[in-house]
């Protein structure tokens, strides 16, 4: 796909990524290859991430810089008042219209997973000039990993399984 091909500017991508792995990559990938910039919402909760914010955030460096998009991909930090539980769907209106004013330009666009198609309908109704791309992450899950990184380290960059292999020691 062409820039001139691209569905809009701006895409916004907001999770916990705790951790990141290779379901959260492949919609990266999608996000990139249809707009011209990933606005990465990562949300950081102390005592709850398994790293520490300044790895969580190099896992992202890394992963810009191993698909080639260095400067195309921005990282902003979201902390939650919610400890490790999902947004309520006023909280999410608020965060919605504030990440234009965080990223200095229009947002075109979120990537979410299947776990909000229940509340697109609602989104698409509160805010009709944003697209709610739902991308599916068949069988990868941040739960599942936490549970068990050992058996699920295939699912990882080698990168975030050495650094999470670490702070298990």
């Amino acid at each position: 796909m062409e820039m001139d091909e691209k569905l809009g500017r701006n895409v916004v991508y907001v999770g916990s990524f705790n951790p990141v792995h290779v379901g959260h990559i492949q919609t990266m990938k999608y996000g990139l290859e249809r707009f011209e910039y990933l606005n990465m919402f990562v949300r950081y909760n102390e005592g709850v991430d398994l790293t520490d914010w300044e790895t969580k955030r190099s896992f992202f460096e890394h992963i810009s810089k191993d698909l080639g998009v260095e400067g195309r991909v921005r990282i902003f930090r979201e902390e939650s008042e919610e400890k490790g539980k999902s947004y309520g769907i006023e909280l999410f209106y608020d965060f919605i219209r504030k990440t234009s004013e965080v990223i200095g330009e229009k947002v075109d666009a979120f990537l979410f997973g299947e776990d909000y198609e229940a509340i697109r309908p609602q989104l698409e109704k509160e805010f009709p000039d944003i697209q709610f791309i739902i991308v599916e992450r068949v069988g990868y899950s941040s739960s599942a990993i936490r549970d068990d990184l050992e058996g699920h380290k295939d699912w990882l960059p080698p990168y975030v399984y050495e650094a999470l292999k670490e702070v298990r020691k």
